[in-house]
């Protein structure tokens, strides 16, 4: 092999490294292959960045516009009230309806942009409902993945795989290429994972579903135990369940304690998440205080609790919490880290950021408007009765995605296929949202994630220096040497389950980039005339994201909300990801 094939595979090993280590964002690791490729002279300047011009990268960019305008006007929220309407309390009725709406409109939206909006309607129709949250959340998270395989841009590493197979020469996979597999997977994927879930997790609980249940017209607060407290020895709910408040949660040595607690009694140290009357809660406030980070006291009078997720493409991952300066730039303080089922309060300003924490924190009402501008969190929002109907401008971004959907169509009929490529119809969605005043440009600019485009321009970058130094080839022919007793359908399976057991792992959009090169490679080796099979090997892979929550962005947007472990992707993700492995190993031995 040569050296500089060599080089190039240790730059995508340690970049893969960086990547499940999270200790380098997305957008860092994007700009060092950059850097690193031309400064090793692997790839020329105008080489390393011909990714800012790729299709896939403007599509994305066109994509993010168009989901901000479905989530920020309602418009998907009336989707799901009419579902939630529908359902008529029944529980298997509402999660069938979510999840089959989940994974339809992750078909033609951002299955992210889809997750964020039903998450907080599921949260308050668990509630309504007095069932767990761990029985919807998971099961739309993994619908919202599946559909995401039915249309090209229903997922952006199917948009990958396309753009990256475009600038080596290929052509570009269809809109619907992968629909008819697709469809399999989510007529029997989603009642199989409602099933899994249903059977496999047990009920979980979690502080979202908790701060839910809270009437607006009570407040809720974090009250801490001192050493001299009179409470210390005392039972909690004759401590804390008289005059109409409720302890929603107890801490004691990082772990949580959930309700019912029977008789437990209150030890020292303790801290107790409270909700009730404001004047009870100002009356135990005043009679045991309330410490936050930086011994910052909370006065519900004019500060509010707001629950915040750090998104994947968050540029505060791997960021000291003490560092973070959240009251300068937001306006608020943080009272508590949730990370894997556990409460972090007195060490968590010596924590370091990870994609998927959950942030409690409190702030005046004013600093909604900060938190909503960011791109760094999910907030998670509660849905109120006067929020029950489609704001003015849903409807005018429900007709422009209607349009883009038609669009779409006509681009598939080849007399027509010129005058409506997707790009051109995407960057068009994206305008109109604007021009409609569905958003602003401000808002516009804000939604685009950056970082993500960034780090997809190095990783196209990775993918070209492995096509120029050989490397590709080099790996293609070992795949393809060690699957040649079992056909090309053999080699087809065997690149699916290389891809997806890299997936839990590493980024999709990294997998994608990366395999591409190497599935055209295959390709070439077998005498393949069409590598669509190969490239659709890629495709599907990076959407068999299931047994981790790093294996996909939706995964760990629910992963705190939900209260689950990483033990619960484990059971449900391990059996659903050999079935779709089995489904769609069988459905691409058809096209060759």
């Amino acid at each position: 092999m040569p050296a500089e094939a060599i080089f190039v595979a240790i730059v995508a090993v340690a970049s893969l490294v960086l990547l499940i280590s999270g200790r380098a964002s997305l957008d860092l690791v994007g700009i060092a292959l950059i850097l690193v490729l031309v400064g090793s002279q692997c790839l020329g300047l105008d080489e390393a960045l011909a990714g800012f011009g790729n299709h896939a990268v403007v599509t994305l960019a066109g994509l993010y516009v168009i989901g901000e305008g479905l989530a920020f006007t309602g418009a998907l929220s009336f989707i799901a009230q009419y579902l939630f309407r529908v359902s008529d309390g029944s529980e298997l009725r509402l999660t069938l309806g979510l999840c089959g709406v989940s994974a339809i409109m992750s078909g033609i939206a951002s299955n992210t942009a889809v997750v964020l909006v039903f998450l907080p309607l599921s949260i308050e129709l668990a509630r309504r409902l007095d069932i767990s949250v761990s029985r919807l959340l998971l099961p739309m998270a993994f619908s919202s993945i599946l559909g995401g395989t039915l249309t090209l841009v229903g997922s952006t590493t199917n948009l990958l795989t396309s753009g990256t197979a475009e600038a080596y020469g290929a052509h570009p996979i269809g809109l619907f290429d992968m629909t008819p597999i697709a469809l399999v997977l989510c007529i029997l994927g989603v009642p199989l994972t409602i099933v899994l879930t249903r059977t496999l997790l047990p009920h979980r609980s979690s502080l979202t579903s908790s701060l839910a249940a809270t009437p607006m017209r009570e407040f809720v607060t974090e009250l801490h135990v001192g050493p001299a407290s009179p409470l210390v020895g005392s039972s909690i709910r004759d401590s804390f369940e008289a005059d109409g408040t409720k302890p929603l949660m107890l801490v004691r040595d990082e772990v949580i304690l959930w309700p019912p607690f029977r008789d437990s009694v209150v030890q020292e140290n303790d801290t107790v998440l409270l909700r009730g009357k404001i004047k009870r809660l100002l009356e135990l406030q005043r009679s045991l205080g309330l410490e936050l980070l930086g011994d910052t006291r909370f006065d519900p009078r004019s500060m509010k609790l707001y629950e915040l997720v750090l998104a994947p493409s968050s540029s505060l991952i791997g960021i000291r919490l003490g560092s973070l300066h959240l009251w300068r730039d937001f306006g608020v303080l943080t009272v508590a880290v949730l990370r894997g089922g556990h409460h972090y309060k007195d060490l968590a300003s010596n924590m370091h950021l990870r994609a998927g924490d959950v942030l409690l924190v409190c702030g005046p009402e004013s600093s909604e408007a900060r938190i909503e501008r960011s791109q760094d969190f999910y907030r998670i929002a509660g849905m109120s009765e006067e929020e029950a109907h489609l704001e003015k401008h849903g409807k005018r971004a429900l007709w422009v995605t209607g349009a883009v959907v038609c669009m779409f169509l006509l681009g598939t009929i080849p007399s027509l296929s010129g005058l409506f490529p997707i790009p051109l119809v995407v960057l068009a969605g994206a305008i109109a949202m604007v021009a409609t005043r569905c958003i602003n440009t401000r808002r516009a600019y804000r939604c685009i994630g950056w970082p993500i485009l960034i780090f997809i321009v190095g990783a196209l970058a990775l993918g070209s220096a492995m096509q120029v130094t050989g490397l590709s080839d080099q790996i293609a022919r070992a795949i393809v040497g060690l699957m040649a007793g079992f056909g090309t359908a053999g080699i087809l399976s065997g690149l699916l389950l290389a891809g997806a057991v890299l997936n839990q792992f590493v980024s999709p959009y990294a997998v994608s980039v990366l395999l591409t090169p190497i599935a055209l490679s295959m390709a070439a080796s077998q005498g393949v005339e069409d590598p669509l099979p190969f490239l659709l090997a890629v495709l599907f892979a990076g959407s068999n994201a299931f047994a981790t929550p790093l294996g996909h962005q939706v995964n760990l947007i629910v992963l705190g909300p939900g209260g689950y472990r990483y033990s619960d992707y484990l059971r449900v993700g391990i059996p659903l990801g050999i079935f779709y492995w089995l489904v769609t190993s069988i459905g691409l031995s058809l096209y060759v």
